[in-house]
C-alpha cells in the first residue's frame, strides 16, 4: 500500500518538477532567494542620473544590442567580456548640438541569494561621473556598508576606463561586495564606452 501511495505521489510531483527546471526556476535557488529579505532602497534612480549626468542636457533612454565590433573592442581594450545581447541605457545629449554629453547604466545583478541594484555614469571623456548603490536585499546591508557603502560611492568618481580596470583587479583578493562591485562597476563603464565611442 505505501509503494503505491508513493508511486501516486511521484506521479502528481513529477509534472510540477519538469515544468519548473523547464522553465529556468530551480526549487533550491528560489527558496535560498527568499532568506535575503526585502530589497532595502538606498536612492531612487532618477536621483543617481541626475547626480551622473549633466545638468541642461537632453536624457533619452536607448535600448540597443552591443555589436560584434563593440563586443570585440571591450575584449581587446580593457580585458572586459560583454554579451551582444539588449541593453537599455541613458544617453545625455547637448540640447543645442546634439553632441554626446554623457551616459548611464542602471542595472540590478545577483549577489549572493539576492540582488543588487546598482548605476553608472561617464562623461565624454569616458572618465566615471558617479557610481551608486540603489539597493541591496536586506540581509547582505551589512556586506556593503561595512565595505563599500551605500547610495553614492565617492571612490569611483573621476576615474578613467584604465584607472577602473586597475582598481578592479586590485580588489579581486577583497571581500566578496568589495570585489563583485567593483567588477561590475567597471563591466557597466565599459559598456557605456563601447556603445558611444
Amino acid at each position: 500500500m505505501n509503494l503505491s501511495r508513493n508511486r501516486a505521489l511521484s506521479y502528481l510531483f513529477a509534472p510540477l518538477l519538469a515544468l519548473s527546471l523547464g522553465l529556468g526556476i530551480s526549487p533550491s535557488a528560489e527558496a535560498h532567494k527568499g532568506h535575503a529579505g526585502p530589497m532595502v532602497h538606498f536612492m531612487k534612480s532618477k536621483a543617481a542620473l541626475k547626480q551622473m549626468l549633466p545638468a541642461g542636457v537632453r536624457i533619452t533612454k536607448r535600448k540597443q544590442p552591443l555589436s560584434d565590433d563593440a563586443v570585440e573592442w571591450a575584449e581587446t581594450q580593457y580585458g572586459v567580456d560583454l554579451d551582444s545581447k539588449i541593453y537599455s541605457y541613458y544617453l545625455a545629449t547637448d540640447k543645442a548640438d546634439k553632441s554626446f554629453r554623457g551616459a548611464a547604466y542602471v542595472n540590478q545583478m545577483h549577489y549572493r541569494h539576492g540582488d543588487l541594484k546598482f548605476a553608472v555614469g561617464i562623461d565624454a571623456n569616458q572618465r566615471v561621473t558617479q557610481v551608486a548603490i540603489l539597493g541591496i536585499n536586506e540581509k547582505y546591508v551589512v556586506d556593503f556598508e561595512g565595505n563599500v557603502g551605500t547610495g553614492l560611492i565617492a571612490d569611483y568618481a573621476g576615474l578613467s576606463l584604465d584607472e577602473l580596470v586597475a582598481k578592479a583587479k586590485a580588489l579581486a583578493s577583497s571581500d566578496k561586495a568589495t570585489r563583485e562591485f567593483a567588477a561590475a562597476v567597471r563591466d557597466a563603464a565599459v559598456l557605456l564606452a563601447a556603445f558611444t565611442r
